[in-house]
Formats: structure tokens, sequence, C-alpha cells
């Protein structure tokens, strides 16, 4: 079936991270035998279900990558670089990591003058996923929001502990809060994780949870509105107040959008439970389980395969 090209909705790609458990700029890299980056099947799903404008939040020294392997290579697509580590507040000295998603998402508003989806560039969501949050944008008004929430057994890594947010909902789907939890991972009686912060964190002294298979969790996929951006910018106002100066602290965009002064009301969050099949990589070692999976996938037709060129 066809689908007209939307000018109203945007796709936002969140790329500027540092990849430190990875060991490298993870959003660019390449699933080797098919030579794509994970964001290039976002792209693809966005541009299936009509979308056509697309932002990547970025870092400059990442600029050529996508100009030359993405940008070109979706013809009648608009694409815009936008770049974290250019934006204000400049981080502080002997700092490297950038102020996180929410800062990053701050740095596209500008750009982006109505409804939006919002996504990592390291994740790989599945079409169907994807596909739930744009319908659900189309069919509401500009104070309703969404959340997509995948059962946390699906996405934990073999390689490591991960962090997750917690997705908490009233009797009716709605979201209440998203609640960071870290160190996550499998053991022998369970899955267990903590909300001990990432800064401070000890396994001699962090306190442990037992949290449910089908726990459902965020993985920052969301639709959104410009609409959010006053409640965003207030809240990383009074980030900065405490972090500044700090080496690690990061302004999470899942914890600051489901704040109670956020979900006050007069805005919601509608979560999307999904059981489409969520690929990351926090580790080196999760390259090949997700080569692999969508090697099946463009065998089968669901996705197509995109030369890049060799920088």
């Amino acid at each position: 079936m066809f689908i007209a090209m939307d000018d109203t909705i945007a796709l936002v790609i969140l790329a500027a991270g540092l990849g430190s458990r990875f060991g490298g700029d993870k959003q660019i890299s390449r699933l080797s035998s098919l030579n794509l980056p994970l964001l290039a099947f976002s792209i693809q799903d966005a541009i299936k279900n009509g979308l056509k404008q697309v932002l990547i939040v970025t870092r400059t020294e990442l600029a050529d990558f996508f100009e030359k392997n993405i940008s070109q290579k979706f013809p009648g697509i608009q694409f815009q670089l936008i770049f974290q580590d250019l934006a204000e507040p400049q981080l502080p000295k002997n700092r490297t990591k950038p102020w996180g998603t929410g800062h990053a998402l701050l740095c596209a508003k500008t750009h982006i003058p109505g409804k939006f989806i919002v996504i990592n560039g390291d994740d790989f969501y599945g079409p169907n996923a994807l596909k739930a949050a744009i319908q659900f944008l189309r069919a509401v008004k500009e104070n309703e929001f969404c959340c997509v929430g995948y059962p946390l057994e699906t996405t934990l890594s073999p390689n490591g502990p991960v962090s997750r947010g917690l997705i908490e909902t009233d009797a009716n789907g709605f979201v209440t809060a998203i609640r960071e939890m870290i160190h996550i991972r499998r053991f022998s009686d369970g899955i267990i994780g903590t909300t001990q912060p990432k800064e401070n964190f000890s396994t001699s002294n962090a306190k442990p949870f037992f949290l449910g298979e089908r726990q459902p969790v965020s993985m920052n996929l969301f639709g959104l509105n410009a609409s959010l951006f006053s409640f965003l910018e207030k809240k990383f106002e009074k980030f900065l107040q405490s972090d500044r100066n700090s080496l690690t602290g990061e302004f999470y965009l899942p914890t600051t959008i489901t704040a109670p002064d956020v979900l006050n009301g007069n805005q919601t969050m509608k979560m999307l439970p999904t059981e489409d099949r969520w690929l990351g990589l926090t580790y080196s070692d999760d390259l090949p389980v997700a080569e692999q999976y969508l090697n099946e996938l463009i065998q089968k037709g669901i996705y197509f395969p995109l030369p890049i060129n060799d920088l």
C-alpha cells in the first residue's frame, strides 16, 4: 500500500553518545556483512511509513560519515545534522561525555515545529514498533504523547549489565513514571538491577531489586510534540544548577519527560506495548547478534541493503 509523504512528523535520531562500554562510536558501527549502521534500518522504517524529515543529533567529528553515508543514500528525504558538542552550555574542563539525551533533544528544538518521533541511533526497534508510534501521533492531539514499551527479558545483553527505564502505568495504560534502573543482568535466580546512581555505583553496597521478565521498559522510542520543549528547558536549567561541573551527570530524557509536572493531566503519555525484537549495541560482542538477525530480515525483503562508502 502506498503511503503519502508526511511533512507533519519528523524523525529525530540521537547519535552523539561516546559508547564507552562499546569501545567506540556505536551509532556509526557497521554490521560487517551488511555494511550498515543500525540507524539506517530505522530510517527505512520511517520512510515506509511516510516520514520524510530526519534530524540527526550528533558530534562534529561524525559529520562526514552521516553526510556521505546516510543523507546521500535516501533521495527525497530532508536530512538535518545538529551538533550537540557545539551547543550551549559548553562542557566543563576534563568532561568528555555530552550532557545526555534530554539535552540532545533540546539541541533540535528550533528545527521541530510540531510532532516528532525520537529514537536512539544505536538501537534497532523493529518495524511494527516505529509504525505504531507514527500512527499514534497522526491520530492524536498535540498534548498526547506515546512511549513504546518492550518486555525487559527481550532487552538484556548476555555480554554484561545494562541500564533500562522501567515504565510504570495506570490501569488505562497511561505512563505515570519511568524509573531508571542500572546494572541489570540475568542471574540464575532471576533478573536483578539497582537504582543506585551510576556515578556512585559499587557492587559491594548496591541494593538489588528482582525484576519481572515482562516488566515493560523504555528504549527511548517516544512520540512527542514541540509543546514539550518549554518543560524540557526548565528541567535542564534546574539540572545545571546542581550538575554543571559534574564530569558524569546526565540529563536523561525518559525520566524528565515523565515527571509529574510534565504529565500533569493536561498532557498524557500512552504506553504502546510491542513484541517487536529490540536490538542494541551496548557491547562490541552485541554486533554479531544484531548482524545475524537483520540479515535475516533483509533476506525476507523487510529491509534492503544499502551501500556505505568507505571513509
